[in-house]
């Protein structure tokens, strides 16, 4: 049995929404949130229980990038622009290769999401890098396809 290690794991994100997805550069580390909202109404029938449609949520940290590689690695800038013309922007976070099997066949998110959240931190002490935590909302539909 092969373990996924937290070092291969990426975010993608296409800022225009499509499908040509780039890596977010200097992943720091990041979640994917699933979440269902239920009600619960007690009847004379007793309760009733019903889930909506799930979601996703996506968080990352990561650290600035002054060049990022060109069609291939989202930035910051990247996700501000989108952020700011408040343009929905399609994520895919995907098993990476390991031994044994092939990319995305372990597990496989990917939603159209609206940036929620876009955090520019920055440390003057100590000589830490500029980073940023970016927070992403599904739209409706997600696809976990394998």
């Amino acid at each position: 049995m092969a373990q996924v290690s937290g070092v291969l794991q990426t975010i993608e994100v296409d800022p225009s929404g499509g499908t040509t997805y780039k890596t977010l550069v200097c992943l720091r580390n990041s979640s994917v949130e699933g979440t269902n909202s239920v009600s619960e109404e007690e009847t004379g029938c007793g309760k009733l229980t019903s889930v909506a449609n799930p979601g996703f949520t996506f968080s990352a940290d990561a650290i600035c990038e002054t060049a990022p590689t060109s069609g291939s690695q989202v930035s910051y800038n990247d996700l501000l622009q989108a952020w700011a013309a408040n343009r929905a922007v399609n994520v895919r976070v995907q098993s990476p290769v390991v031994t044994g099997s092939s990319i995305g066949v372990a597990y496989y998110h990917q939603a159209l999401c609206y940036i929620t959240k876009l955090t520019l931190n920055q440390d003057a002490k100590g000589g830490a890098y500029m980073n940023f935590a970016v927070t992403f909302q599904s739209t409706g539909v997600i696809d976990v396809t394998v």
